[in-house]
């Protein structure tokens, strides 16, 4: 539990939000914004879900954990010296998103072999708005919360969502992570507090 511990707060925190996505049940990511040390905004994954706090989004395609965070950034100012940290790379919504909303850095922990877009920004939207300040992008962090990002996200759709498109993928390309999900059991765990259900699993990452 050493490596949890060392965590950066705001990694830990947006893990603390995909477990709480993972238990829910639905897509496990979390994300949160920081302005130097602090965390101004939190969001997490809610698209198979019925409600959920204003402003975030739920019950809808597009109510990712990144956005859910990002839409609570007020309008009237701008976001070039904060960071979102997110624990599974963005998709081309999110990476998009972050770009409209005036993010300065994104910071990924996993990546994602289905939709992972976060190079779409040197592709295209810079390309696109070479006047706005650069979206410094960073990841994935390896070690062992890399490999819990990735193993949450295959470990929902095998249990959860078994006919999604994302699964032949995740067979494909990810097969010890799909092996390890199924060794696992981490539905097993949804529900008790992450630094609790890490003693039964950290080791195995």
């Amino acid at each position: 539990m050493q490596e949890w511990r060392e965590l950066e707060p705001a990694w830990r925190a947006a893990f603390e939000l995909a477990w709480e996505a993972f238990s829910a049940p639905t897509i496990p990511v979390g994300a949160v914004v920081t302005r130097g040390d602090e965390i101004i905004a939190r969001g997490r994954n809610r698209i198979f879900e019925t409600s959920g706090p204003q402003p975030q989004l739920f019950a809808s395609r597009v109510a990712h954990a990144e956005v859910n965070a990002l839409v609570q950034l007020p309008v009237d100012s701008r976001y070039y010296d904060c960071t979102l940290w997110t624990t599974l790379e963005p998709c081309a919504q999110c990476i998009g998103s972050a770009w409209v909303s005036t993010i300065g850095a994104v910071r990924y922990a996993a990546p994602d072999v289905y939709a992972g877009a976060a190079r779409m920004i040197e592709r295209d939207l810079e390309r696109a708005e070479p006047w706005r300040p650069p979206m410094e992008i960073a990841g994935p962090i390896g070690g062992p919360f890399a490999a819990l990002g990735e193993l949450l996200h295959v470990a929902f759709f095998l249990r959860e969502r078994p006919d999604a498109p994302v699964v032949p993928t995740f067979h494909e390309r990810l097969p010890e992570v799909v092996a390890l999900a199924e060794r696992l059991r981490l539905h097993e765990h949804a529900g008790t507090p992450l630094e609790e259900a890490l003693l039964k699993f950290v080791d195995q990452l």
